[in-house]
C-alpha cells in the first residue's frame, strides 16, 4: 500500500511540475516580440532553444539537431529506467521525478516547437544568464536533490 501511495505522490508532482510548464510556455508564446523586462533582474524574452541546457550545442543544421534530441531522449530513457531501480528499492525519487518531468517537457517542446521555448532572463547589469524556462529549473532542483541524496 505505501507503493501505491508514493507512486500517485509521485505521478501528481510530475503532472505538476509538467502543467506549469506548459501553461507558463503558453503564457511566454504571447509575449511581446520586444520581450518583456520587470525589473532589472528579470526579463521575458523568447527564445527558441534547438540545443541543451544553457543553449549549447545549438544549431540551425537539422541533422544537428536531431542528433542532440535523439541523445536528450536516450538519456531521459535511461533516467527513467534507473528511476524505476531505485523506486523498487523503496528509496525516495522526488529528484528523479523533478529530473523526468522538466526532461519530458522540453522533449515535448522540441516535437512541436522544434526547439525547447525559453523565456525566463536574469540579468545584472552587464552580466545575464542564459535563458531558461520552467521544466530547466525542475530538472536542475531535480538533480541536486539527487547528489545530495545519494552523497549520503
Amino acid at each position: 500500500m505505501k507503493k501505491k501511495v508514493s507512486w500517485l505522490l509521485y505521478s501528481i508532482i510530475f503532472f505538476v511540475v509538467v502543467i506549469i510548464d506548459r501553461l507558463t510556455k503558453a503564457w511566454a508564446l504571447m509575449l511581446p516580440v520586444n520581450g518583456m523586462r520587470i525589473n532589472q533582474f528579470l526579463s521575458f524574452d523568447l527564445v527558441f532553444n534547438r540545443g541543451i541546457s544553457l543553449g549549447l550545442l545549438s544549431s540551425q543544421d537539422t541533422v544537428m539537431f536531431i542528433a542532440v534530441s535523439a541523445i536528450i531522449i536516450c538519456i531521459t530513457g535511461m533516467l527513467i529506467w534507473y528511476t524505476y531501480i531505485v523506486y523498487k528499492k523503496e528509496k525516495l525519487i522526488i529528484g528523479h521525478i523533478l529530473a523526468l518531468a522538466g526532461a519530458f517537457s522540453n522533449i515535448v517542446d522540441r516535437f512541436i516547437f522544434n526547439g525547447v521555448i525559453d523565456f525566463i532572463m536574469l540579468s545584472f547589469r552587464k552580466w545575464s544568464w542564459p535563458v531558461f524556462n520552467v521544466a530547466d529549473i525542475s530538472v536542475v532542483c531535480g538533480v541536486f536533490i539527487m547528489l545530495f541524496w545519494y552523497r549520503k
